[in-house]
């Protein structure tokens, strides 16, 4: 993503932004007509204004938006507490761009050499600014380092000056970035000590045209926030995400640390940066800005050459001196001033990357220090900044091996799982998941249970939402309970390991049908002495539960009939109930997904175009959106039960609508290009709501391309479909 470099250089388009975006009586509306929008933070204050009147003002804008800010979400709240009001819960370093002569020379010796893991170079990006290359490497600690080269040196459209200008006489790094998760907050707490900002400024990563279904709404992709006119150049930008949660973020990063992990495999063993080092002539006043701007010094600044600041977890920022008038680090300042000289990259194991870098690079190219236990790689050989390495702090290493999932767990992930186990699920289940412990919590031993479940959501919805009306609650965090998502795919992963399921029974998704009245029958006299007369569950599961009916397809209802589940007492059916008579049982559980004594419904199809709009001659409902995009599950029903105007979109697949779905929702095509499918859609004041089951995924992919098209009254249900079956709501199926 090298396109966020020196921002103001590149072309915006100014609109008024209002003082604050969280104050809503000094919002003002934000509108984009390209892609390159530039939002300024700050109304021009009346130039006859008293000073120290607009002095005041601002100070005392600063302390409400803080406030404001602060009470938007606990986490930030405790941010701000722990004097990180200047990122707020942003996280950590976000990167550097290194600007280069030849990006594909440069490439191929990061990655072919080094051992980065990089796109090929006939992937490379056009960069956010004319006649430039852009290529980036990712870490799992949401860290990147930018490659930018200029295209060509004839193009017609000549890069910006500093670009061309920087590359006529350096190759290095030329900025590095801070990650804060507002930058309005930054942007004023910033100007609040003192620091003359430039207007915050949007931006989109690609220039390409988004098609087709996607969570790109088509607006920007993220901000960015720089100094104003200054000569340090030391100094940082700042980057907001504008398509990431940072709230959701910074509650599961062992969730987002563990599968960024798992799929950034760089060979070198690199697995983030650990600090970025910069070159200063007068370490006092860089200390002191970097001090007033709210950055923390760390414990070991201890040396009068250096200075360390902690920015997230174990990343720094390292202020450091040249040892002497001659050495290289004076060289680097006496050519380009102060700036980033090194970077430091956490590795798994310092012995692994020193072997692997070893067999590529020269000896003089790769210095070892055995007593710090470093490595480094002098700049001339690195295309203008010194690369360093060091083994990665033992609590992350050891966080990293505890939730490592994917291939066959090791030992010590799987003691981390036999341990959840025992803490959260043996009382009921069972020490060794033969279950039937307590409440008729089911075996987890049963090769049936456990082959059928492996490749669709069933037990991962279990065990996520949980089991309303039974003992079985919801254990995923969002939902009031103690684990994070990475916890329960790991238990979840122990779970089949144990059962012995290699290879997963596939099952189909399509609907079983049959005769609903034979199948109730069958059910009176076959089932309900275990499950209950109403499905309640007296010695077996609850198969009037929503959330299982919910979950459960009719495939895999109908397997358990048939084959039972073996280490229960559910025997198999297969040779005492014929086919005709199986799938009737199966259809007339399926029809108890609106409630055990509700009368069946008629048979209902996918709605056609001009039944898409539910009760089109009454007034649209009012929704109360969070963050501008979900609504609450309680005010999607009120509109039900008002009968208000709108129209409710289902994001999975047309299989799990016609399972279970909320009524009057219209299952979207996939195979159907947006734009197509959206002419039935009117464009009003009429709200078009979307939800799936997990719960934004999907949804936020079909109102995000909506809201791409032009439609504003646009929202997604907050807590999805399993929530709302959960809370009682009324659901329909389809056949």
């Amino acid at each position: 993503m090298g396109n966020s470099a020196a921002i103001g250089q590149a072309k915006y388009s100014n609109y008024k932004y209002g003082l604050l975006q969280r104050i809503p009586y000094l919002q003002t509306s934000i509108k984009s007509t390209n892609y390159y929008s530039m939002f300024s933070l700050f109304k021009p204050l009346n130039a006859t204004a008293d000073k120290g009147f607009k002095s005041a003002l601002l100070k005392t804008i600063s302390l409400l938006a803080l406030i404001i800010s602060a009470s938007c979400a606990n986490d930030e709240t405790e941010a701000v507490q722990d004097n990180y009001s200047l990122l707020g819960i942003g996280h950590g370093l976000h990167g550097s761009m290194l600007m280069v002569s030849d990006l594909n020379r440069t490439r191929d010796f990061y990655s072919d050499t080094l051992g980065f893991r990089m796109a090929k170079t006939d992937k490379f990006k056009k960069g956010f600014f004319d006649g430039t290359l852009v290529t980036s490497i990712n870490f799992p600690d949401a860290s990147k380092l930018d490659f930018l080269s200029v295209e060509d040196s004839l193009i017609k459209d000549a890069p910006p000056t500093f670009i061309s200008s920087f590359l006529a006489n350096h190759q290095g790094v030329q900025r590095y970035y801070l990650s804060s998760s507002s930058l309005d907050t930054t942007a004023l707490w910033l100007n609040d000590k003192g620091f003359k900002m430039d207007s915050i400024k949007g931006y989109r990563r690609s220039t390409e045209p988004v098609k087709g279904w996607s969570r790109d709404d088509g607006e920007s992709q993220e901000r960015s926030l720089d100094f104003q006119k200054t000569t340090a150049t030391y100094l940082p930008q700042f980057i907001e995400d504008a398509t990431n949660d940072y709230e959701r973020m910074h509650k599961d990063w062992k969730t987002y640390y563990a599968f960024y992990r798992s799929f950034s495999n760089h060979p070198n063993g690199v697995i983030g940066i650990n600090n970025i080092q910069l070159a200063v002539n007068d370490l006092d006043a860089v200390r002191k800005d970097f001090e007033n701007m709210g950055l923390n010094a760390s414990d070991e600044n201890t040396s009068k050459k250096m200075a360390r600041f902690k920015i997230k977890g174990h990343q720094e920022l390292v202020l450091k001196m040249p040892s002497s008038e001659d050495d290289d680090m004076s060289k680097f300042i006496s050519e380009r001033g102060s700036g980033v000289y090194a970077l430091r990259f956490d590795v798994k194991n310092i012995d692994s990357t020193y072997q692997y870098l070893s067999q590529r690079l020269p000896s003089e190219a790769l210095l070892r220090d055995s007593t710090l236990h470093t490595i480094t790689i002098p700049r001339q050989f690195a295309y203008g900044v010194q690369l360093e390495f060091i083994n990665e702090p033992k609590e992350q290493a050891l966080l990293a091996e505890q939730y490592k999932i994917g291939a066959k767990l090791d030992s010590t992930a799987s003691s981390n799982a036999a341990g959840m186990y025992q803490k959260y699920c043996a009382l009921c289940h069972g020490e060794n998941r033969e279950g039937y412990a307590a409440d008729n919590a089911p075996s987890l031993r049963s090769h049936s249970l456990m082959a059928t479940s492996k490749t669709n959501n069933f037990q991962r919805y279990t065990v996520q939402y949980g089991r309303a009306g039974t003992a079985m609650g919801g254990y995923l965090n969002t939902q009031g309970g103690p684990l994070e998502y990475i916890e329960i795919e790991l238990l979840l992963q122990w779970l089949y390991e144990q059962s012995g399921v290699e290879e997963p029974i596939e099952l189909s998704r399509e609907p079983v049908t049959g005769d609903v009245a034979v199948g109730a029958e069958i059910y009176s006299n076959r089932c309900s002495v275990c499950h209950g007369a109403d499905g309640e569950g007296i010695s077996a599961p609850a198969l009037g539960n929503s959330m299982l009916l919910a979950t459960a397809t009719d495939e895999f209802l109908k397997y358990a009939i048939k084959e039972g589940r073996d280490g229960t007492p559910m025997i198999a059916y297969k040779d005492s109930l014929s086919e005709k008579e199986i799938n009737g049982l199966t259809s007339f559980l399926r029809t108890r997904a609106s409630g055990w004594n509700i009368p069946s419904a008629d048979t209902i199809s996918v709605p056609t175009p001009d039944k898409y709009i539910l009760n089109p001659n009454n007034k649209a409902p009012k929704f109360n959106l969070r963050k501008e995009l979900y609504v609450p599950a309680k005010e999607v029903y009120q509109a039900l039960q008002d009968s208000a105007r709108m129209i409710i979109l289902d994001a999975r697949s047309e299989v799990a609508w016609r399972q279970t779905h909320i009524p009057g929702s219209i299952p979207v095509p996939y195979y159907e290009e947006p734009e197509e499918f959206a002419d039935n859609l009117p464009n009003d004041d009429t709200w078009i709501v979307a939800y799936c089951a997990c719960p934004h995924a999907a949804s936020g992919r079909v109102v995000n391309t909506l809201r791409r098209l032009g439609y504003k009254n646009t929202a997604i249900i907050d807590e999805g479909i399993l929530v709302w079956a959960q809370l009682g709501y009324p659901v329909n199926y389809g056949q």
